[in-house]
């Protein structure tokens, strides 16, 4: 799977949930799905850090930086 596709992939289970919640399906909520995404990876890369396998850090780091670009 590419970075863009496990950024999608993210994206997409998150934004059922949101959206869910949300009065209107609008922009903001693809903010929050995608605050809520960045926040996720984040938390991932943090753990992975500790595992010190750069590969993997540099696979997660190309995911967030496709969140960010949705």
């Amino acid at each position: 799977m590419t970075p863009q596709q496990k950024a999608q992939e993210i994206y997409n289970k998150l934004v059922v949930h949101i959206q869910r919640y949300d009065e209107y399906v609008d922009d903001r909520s693809k903010f929050k799905t995608i605050q809520c995404a960045l926040i996720l990876v984040d938390e991932i890369l943090k753990i992975t850090s500790e595992s010190y396998d750069i590969d993997h850090i540099n696979w997660w780091k190309e995911v967030k930086q496709e969140i960010e670009n949705l």
